[in-house]
C-alpha cells in the first residue's frame, strides 16, 4: 500500500530495482499507535546463484504531519545482535518530533528479530546462569552453531550483508534518499553503507562510533578503566558521595581480592519467574556487569553504593542489580547473530600481544577477548571484503555524539571518525555513557535532521547536561 510521507511519488516504488515491499497496518510492542510492518526477501548470499533466501522484516513508522518529507529516518541498532523493530518504542520518543515531518523506518538486521533469527540460548530461563554467565560456554557454543547451521550459512551475516540488505529495502520502499540514525555497533552499518552508497545518504547521526576496525572487544578494558576513574573521581568530588564511600577505589580492589579466592553465593529473585533463587558472583562476572553498570549513567551513578556494599560482604544489591540488567541484555541480543559479526570482522584481528597491551592494568582484564577468540575459533567465517577496513571518505553532512566516560566507545573514536568526514560536527558530551538519552540531544538531532547539516547546529544545551546524582545508601 502506498502511505503519504513514506514514498516520495508513486513512480518510485515501480522504478525500484528490488521487489516491492508491500506494507499493512500493524502494532508493535510499545507503541500504541498503528503502524506498518512488511517483509523483504533477499538472497542469503548474493555471491552463490543457488543461494537461499531470507526475509527481513520491516516496520514503518509514518509521519504524522501534513506534506512530510520524501527522505525518512532510518534507525540503525546496536549489538551487534540487536532488532530495531524491538526498539520501536525508543524511537517513537527519541524521533517524536521528527515525526511530524518524516517517516522512521526500522529494519531487523539478518540474524536478528524477524530477521531470520540467530539466537543461542546458553542456559533456560529459569537458571539463573543465564543472566549471570561469566561469558561463552564453549560446548553450548558449539551445539548452537551446528544447530544454527542447518538453516542459515552463519558466514552471510555480516554487517557488509546487511548493508546491501538495507539499500534492497530503501530501494523497494522507493526512497531517493534516507538519513540514518545509528547507535554503537549501528555506527560501524552505517560508515559502511556511506561507502558503499554515498549518493544516498542525506545526512547521519552517528553516536557512541564502533568504526569498521574497531576490534571488539578488545577497548574495552582501557576504556571501562577510564571510565572507571572517572566515576571515582567524580564521587570525589561530590560531598554526598565521597562521605558515604571516602575509600571507594580501596573498597574496590578489596572486592576484587576476595572474589580471587572463588566466587561468592547469594540469594536474590529470578528477574524472570521472580523465585528467589541461589546464584554465584565470581570475579568474571563481578567485573562484566560493573563493566555493563558503566554503559548509562543512571545505573552507574549507584555503582559505587553496589561496591561499599559488596567491600562490607553484602553482595546482593549488586546481584540484584546483575541479574535484572542481565535479563534485559538476554533478551535483546540475538549471540549467533552477533558471533557472525564478531568473529568475521573483529576476532579475526585480534593476537594475543594485542590483549596483553589493551588489558595490562585494567579492572576486566583479558578475560573477555580471549574467551571471544575461543569462541570465534569454532564458529564459520569467511574473508573481509577487500575494502572494508579502508578509511571512510564522504561529503555526507554528519553529527557525532560522544560521552567522555563512555566505557566502550569513547570521543576517540568519534574523532577517528570525524576525519575522513569534512562535513561532520562532533557533540562530546561531559560525564556522558555509552547509551545515555537527553532532551537536548532528541532536540539537536531534530534540528540537524531538518536542516540536513550540522552547520548552523546550536549546541550549547550540550553544556547543561548533568550525570544524574549519586545514590547513597541502597
Amino acid at each position: 500500500m502506498m502511505v503519504p510521507g513514506l514514498l516520495a511519488a508513486p513512480f518510485l516504488l515501480l522504478a525500484a530495482a528490488a521487489p516491492p515491499l508491500a506494507l499493512a497496518p500493524c502494532r508493535v510492542p510499545g507503541v500504541e499507535r498503528e503502524v506498518l510492518c512488511g517483509r523483504l526477501e533477499v538472497p542469503e548470499r548474493r555471491d552463490l546463484a543457488a543461494s537461499r533466501r531470507i526475509s527481513l522484516s520491516v516496520v514503518v513508522l509514518p509521519a504524522t504531519g501534513p506534506g512530510p518529507a520524501p527522505d525518512p529516518v532510518y534507525v540503525l541498532s546496536g549489538g551487534p545482535g540487536q532488532a530495531a523493530t524491538r526498539g520501536a518504542d525508543r524511537a517513537l520518543v527519541e524521533h517524536g518530533a521528527t515525526l511530524k515531518q518524516r517517516a522512521v523506518v526500522l529494519v531487523d538486521q539478518r540474524g536478528t528479530g524477524g530477521s531470520h533469527r540467530l539466537a543461542c540460548q546458553w542456559h533456560p530461563e529459569g537458571d539463573m546462569r543465564r543472566y549471570l554467565s561469566g561469558g561463552y560456554d564453549l560446548e553450548k557454543v558449539r551445539a548452537c552453531r551446528d544447530e544454527l547451521a542447518a538453516k542459515a550459512d552463519l558466514t552471510a551475516y555480516t554487517t557488509r550483508d546487511f548493508v546491501r540488505d538495507l539499500e534492497d529495502v530503501r530501494a523497494a520502499l522507493g526512497h531517493e534518499r534516507v538519513n540514518l540514525d545509528a547507535g554503537s555497533y549501528g555506527t560501524r552499518v552505517a560508515l559502511d553503507y556511506m561507502k558503499l552508497f554515498p549518493g544516498r545518504v542525506r545526512s547521519a547521526v552517528l553516536r557512541a562510533v564502533s568504526p569498521p576496525d574497531y576490534r571488539n572487544p578488545l577497548p574495552f578494558a582501557r576504556a571501562g578503566q577510564e571510565a572507571l576513574d572517572a566515576l571515582f573521581a567524580a564521587c570525589r568530588k561530590d560531598a554526598a558521595c565521597n562521605k558515604a564511600y571516602p575509600e571507594l577505589p580501596a573498597e574496590f580492589a578489596k572486592v576484587l581480592a576476595r572474589l580471587d579466592k572463588g566466587p561468592v553465593t547469594v540469594e536474590i529473585k529470578n528477574p524472570a519467574t521472580g523465585a528467589v533463587q541461589k546464584a554465584e558472583i565470581g570475579r568474571e562476572v563481578f567485573v562484566t556487569r560493573i563493566h555493563l553498570l558503566l554503559f548509562a549513567s543512571r545505573l552507574a551513578a549507584r555503582l559505587p553504593s553496589f561496591v561499599h556494599q559488596a567491600a562490607q560482604g553484602d553482595f546482593v544489591p549488586f546481584a540484584q542489580m546483575a541479574a535484572t540488567f542481565g535479563h534485559y541484555i538476554v533478551d535483546q541480543l540475538d549471540v549467533g547473530m552477533q558471533l557472525s559479526v564478531i568473529c568475521a570482522e573483529d576476532a579475526s584481528r585480534i593476537a594475543e600481544r594485542d590483549i596483553e597491551e589493551a588489558s595490562a592494568g585494567s579492572f576486566l582484564g583479558a578475560g573477555r577477548p580471549r574467551e571471544v577468540l575461543r569462541a570465534c575459533a569454532l564458529w564459520p567465517k569467511r574473508p573481509l571484503p577487500a575494502d572494508f577496513l579502508t578509511p571512510l571518505r564522504a561529503d555526507v553532512p554528519v553529527l557525532i555524539v560522544s560521552g567522555t566516560n563512555d566505557p566502550v566507545t569513547p570521543p576517540r573514536f568519534g574523532e577517528q571518525a570525524a576525519r575522513g568526514l569534512p562535513r561532520a560536527r562532533h557533540v562530546v558530551v561531559a560525564e556522558g555513557s555509552h547509551v545515555d538519552g537527553a532532551e537536548c540531544l532528541d532536540a539537536l538531532v531534530t534540528a540537524f535532521i531538518a536542516a540536513g547539516s550540522a552547520d548552523a547546529l546550536d549546541a550549547s544545551c550540550v553544556a547543561a547536561i548533568k550525570r544524574p546524582p549519586f545514590v547513597i545508601g541502597e
